[in-house]
């Protein structure tokens, strides 16, 4: 982890009791930013998530870069490259409530609820939660927060699940469509003819349909799907990295090991192993 001062704030420790839960914060606590400030996690083994008091600043997962501002919340999961930096010319200083979640779990929860690939969910409502994570570290005993805790973060991952869904409900009954279809197919290679023909449509209007409204192509969400399928196929199963990429749909081995290098940074080897003492 690299890491440039210029921020402050409590953090609360957390240890667990025993054997760890599915579900661990094992830290909280509230950063208060300067303008300077920039945190890099380049593997990072646990997940990171955020609500944005105040301010504004930007986080990014792997190649991908987006604007955390107040109401905010974010979300970095393990296995990625993160990068947490304030916006040195908003002139509101950046801060946010923070947890650090220990395990694998907490990816599976992320992917049943659509939420992996969800970096920023804006005005989320889920913000008085954060804020009860926080005052109970403050009030309670490690052993109260350590159930309390998993909670607060179960409810956390629903809030913002359904902040989700009413938003997929604004999206166009087309885009919905095109939406279902890609993600019940994420197990075969993209064949665009294939959706043109399912939705009536032409390929160029599809991706200027789904762009507009999803705020991005249709090329990058199938990969991106694609890539969180993988790593928890990496972490889950004991399947060859040329069988895991024969079931998201690359025939040639190199090529699915490379496209997983270029999304994260490293190969699906380094990635199994590293991630594989957060278990």
């Amino acid at each position: 982890m690299l890491n440039k001062p210029g921020k402050h704030g409590p953090i609360y420790h957390l240890p667990p009791l025993g054997e760890p839960p599915p579900l661990s914060v094992q830290f909280l606590g509230i950063n208060y930013c300067d303008a300077d400030y920039r945190n890099i996690r380049k593997l990072a083994i646990i997940t990171v998530m955020g609500f944005v008091l105040s301010g504004q600043g930007s986080v990014k997962v792997n190649s991908h870069t987006y604007i955390a501002r107040q109401g905010d919340v974010f979300i970095l999961p393990a296995g990625c490259y993160h990068e947490v930096a304030s916006d040195p010319n908003h002139r509101e200083q950046w801060s946010y409530i923070w947890l650090n979640i220990s395990g694998n779990w907490i990816l599976k929860m992320l992917e049943a609820y659509q939420l992996i690939t969800h970096v920023v969910t804006p005005h989320s409502g889920s913000g008085l939660l954060f804020e009860e994570a926080v005052e109970s570290a403050q009030q309670k005993s490690v052993e109260e927060m350590q159930s309390e805790l998993q909670v607060l973060l179960m409810r956390i991952i629903v809030t913002l699940s359904e902040a989700l869904r009413k938003r997929g409900e604004a999206l166009s009954s087309i885009v919905q469509a095109i939406k279902r279809f890609l993600d019940n197919s994420i197990l075969h290679p993209f064949d665009s003819n294939q959706l043109s023909s399912h939705m009536g449509i032409s390929t160029r209007q599809i991706n200027r349909l789904f762009s507009r409204e999803v705020g991005t192509t249709i090329y990058n969400y199938v990969i991106n799907k694609k890539i969180e399928s993988a790593k928890l196929m990496l972490l889950d199963t004991q399947l060859t990295i040329s069988d895991i990429g024969y079931r998201l749909g690359y025939m040639d081995p190199h090529y699915f090991s490379n496209l997983f290098q270029s999304k994260t940074g490293v190969r699906p080897s380094v990635f199994r192993k590293q991630l594989s003492k957060i278990q």
